[in-house]
């Protein structure tokens, strides 16, 4: 399987995972909260409803949803020791070019050439 290929899944399962999805929501309600208040907190606040901007007020929520959303996506597409993929995949060492093939949970070994200098990509 291609790199592209595997770089596509561990997109699509990190959009599609309970758990990123409900840790996105949260991060947007509270950030998307505090920037609304801070930004149209007066017209909130007085319930002037006519004067806020609408467009705005949900693009206020949106940025923090996308952004921990691509956190998430980032951080699964650079596996690093210890820790774990969520699709199964090989994985190629920049330092030596040794392959290792992971299950999905199961967690990164060290490079056994590299050690504590371990940087993996996907093959």
């Amino acid at each position: 399987m291609s790199s592209w290929t595997h770089k596509k899944n561990i997109f699509i399962e990190t959009m599609c995972d309970g758990y990123t999805f409900q840790k996105a929501f949260r991060i947007a309600l509270v950030v998307g909260t505090m920037l609304n208040i801070i930004n149209q907190g007066d017209f909130i606040i007085h319930m002037q409803f006519e004067k806020i901007n609408y467009f705005k007020f949900i693009l206020t929520y949106l940025i923090p949803f996308f952004v921990s959303t691509y956190t998430a996506i980032n951080i699964n597409m650079n596996p690093k020791v210890g820790g774990k993929l969520i699709i199964p995949a090989t994985l190629t060492c920049k330092g030596c070019n040794a392959s290792v093939h992971v299950e999905k949970n199961t967690p990164i070994p060290q490079c056994s050439h590299c050690k504590n200098a371990t940087q993996w990509k996907i093959k």
